[in-house]
């Protein structure tokens, strides 16, 4: 009877290892029904205490045990309880399911990194609470202020007048608030922080020719759309999502940490957000009866300004697609 119980159905030739070492020891593993045994070593395990690995195609299999000693096979053996990996096996040991294996890789990828990384900050960045949103935005403006801004050297006048209108027109609710700063850097540009900071940068306003500053006013009416439908967030979220991705496949997770003050810096802005920052700066216009055609015009000087330098590496033009097409929307909407 015992002979009959120790009748194997399959062995292998294996390396024992304890779990404790590096030394090994050769042996002789054994399936039966229910439990393998290694006569050796008189040990014998029940297929519900092991964890038998997955056979690749040129890799040994390793069986471990509850104690975490384990066996290691040889790269020809494969051994499956009740016929489990031998569709994996199969799946692995044939090129055309391996290059389908890419493919489907490829696009599930490509897909987290567009429309998935979208919806995942559309639905992500209205929760994000407000302390962790105002410590980025703050952490962003001093990095800011540290590498790429200066002081303002615009007359405090010109600075007190717009800050009047903007409060007046555009921050009613007090939830925005206006900066004034120089950078040789950003140029004629303006920035919208998450939350709500705006910074306006001297360039921009010196080439201004409006007395009253609309063509100011449209475009900090549009940074607050980028603000209003927190855009700024989608974005750190976006690029979050394509770190994780790429450290997952690389082994290299620091991106992820990236600040969005590098963000802010280098990346630009989606035709999609920009479309609706836009209807944004339309719509605040209309309200008061504003003419577009002030923000049109600024929006053509800025765009002859780089034309005519092309060292203007941080130009409002470059971090805004399809302008000449957006100043041909503002046209159209002048009144």
């Amino acid at each position: 009877m015992r002979e009959k119980e120790f009748l194997a159905l399959q062995s292998f030739n294996a390396r024992y290892f304890d779990g404790r070492s590096s030394i090994s020891k050769s042996v002789i593993l054994e399936l039966h029904d229910t439990f393998v045994r290694i006569a050796e070593l008189d040990l014998s395990y029940n297929f519900k205490d092991i964890e038998v690995r997955a056979k690749l195609k040129n890799t040994p299999q390793s069986v471990t045990f509850p104690n975490g000693s384990y066996c290691e096979l040889g790269a020809e053996d494969f051994l499956s309880i009740n016929n489990q990996g031998k569709f994996i096996l199969h799946i692995e040991s044939k090129m055309k399911y391996a290059l389908i294996s890419f493919a489907v890789l490829g696009v599930f990828v490509a897909f987290c990194l567009t429309y998935g990384a979208t919806a995942a900050s559309n639905i992500l960045a209205p929760h994000i609470p407000k302390n962790i949103v105002e410590r980025v935005s703050v952490q962003t403006f001093e990095f800011l202020d540290e590498h790429y801004m200066e002081e303002s050297k615009l007359d405090k006048k010109k600075r007190d007048f717009i800050t009047k209108r903007f409060n007046a027109l555009l921050n009613k609710n007090g939830s925005l608030e206006l900066h004034f700063r120089g950078s040789s850097f950003f140029g004629a540009n303006a920035l919208a922080l998450p939350n709500g900071d705006i910074i306006l940068f001297d360039d921009l306003i010196e080439i201004e020719e409006d007395g009253e500053f609309r063509g100011i006013i449209g475009v900090l009416a549009h940074e607050s759309g980028h603000a209003a439908h927190l855009h700024g967030l989608k974005m750190l979220i976006k690029s979050s999502v394509s770190s994780a991705l790429i450290g997952y496949f690389t082994g290299d997770i620091s991106g992820f940490a990236t600040s969005f003050a590098t963000i802010i810096v280098n990346a630009k802005y989606s035709r999609e957000y920009e479309a609706e920052a836009d209807l944004y700066a339309l719509k605040v216009l209309r309200e008061y009866n504003i003419s577009t055609k002030y923000m049109a015009d600024l929006f053509d000087k800025m765009k002859k300004e780089a034309d005519s330098d092309s060292g203007v590496l941080n130009s409002i033009i470059s971090s805004h697609p399809a302008m000449e097409e957006r100043i041909k929307k503002f046209r159209e909407n002048e009144k």
